[in-house]
């Protein structure tokens, strides 16, 4: 299982390397697996490495575990600017896809990260994209828990102008910090492929 956590922190601070100073939240007082859920404290249970790529880092992280000590599953605790089951950072998919609809190109988009990052293609932004329109109802039903009136489906007439309203909005709805209180309330990420609200 892996838990998102707001972090301060740079993706540096992370890296897994000899001069490591990031932080991580204290072990959970229960295990959160549903068939287990024993209020005993998780054991830490060292870190893995997970690769990051955003606009100005990329690198191995150092991401830490905890593992209960009756069921002996493990929790990974993420930086908020991480998202589950993606390479690329929170901040570089969005800003991909707010290029990619300011611009009208994905083309654009693409050859605006084409010097630092070589590996994004356009399909790769289509389906940042389509993830994002796929769960709608995920995402409204999801910030409507952590703060109410923020994402509306009031009058947006398509998947479309809806994006561009979430994207292009006033506030930044989509950041580290939103995708860490997001994953606490849902328990995945907005832009996850398990989209459990109908």
């Amino acid at each position: 299982m892996q838990t998102v956590f707001n972090s301060q922190q740079k993706p540096q601070d992370y890296y897994a390397d000899d001069n490591f100073c990031g932080r991580f939240p204290d072990a959970p007082n229960k295990c959160p697996f549903k068939d287990c859920l024993i209020a005993m404290p998780m054991k830490k249970h060292g870190y893995y490495r997970r690769y990051l790529i955003m606009a100005k880092f990329a690198g191995l992280l150092k991401i830490r575990r905890y593992v209960c000590p009756k069921c002996g599953r493990t929790v990974s605790m993420l930086p908020s600017f991480c998202l589950p089951r993606y390479t690329y950072g929170v901040e570089f998919i969005v800003c991909l896809m707010y290029i990619a609809i300011i611009t009208g190109s994905k083309k654009k988009a693409a050859e605006t990260f084409s010097k630092t990052v070589q590996c994004i293609t356009r399909k790769q932004i289509r389906q940042y994209l389509s993830r994002l329109c796929q769960n709608r109802t995920l995402i409204q039903y999801g910030f409507d828990q952590i703060s109410p009136g923020v994402v509306k489906d009031d009058d947006s007439p398509g998947d479309n102008e809806w994006t561009r309203r979430i994207l292009v909005g006033k506030r930044p709805t989509l950041c580290p910090e939103s995708n860490a209180e997001f994953h606490k309330a849902m328990g995945i990420s907005f832009m996850s492929t398990r989209n459990r609200i109908a």
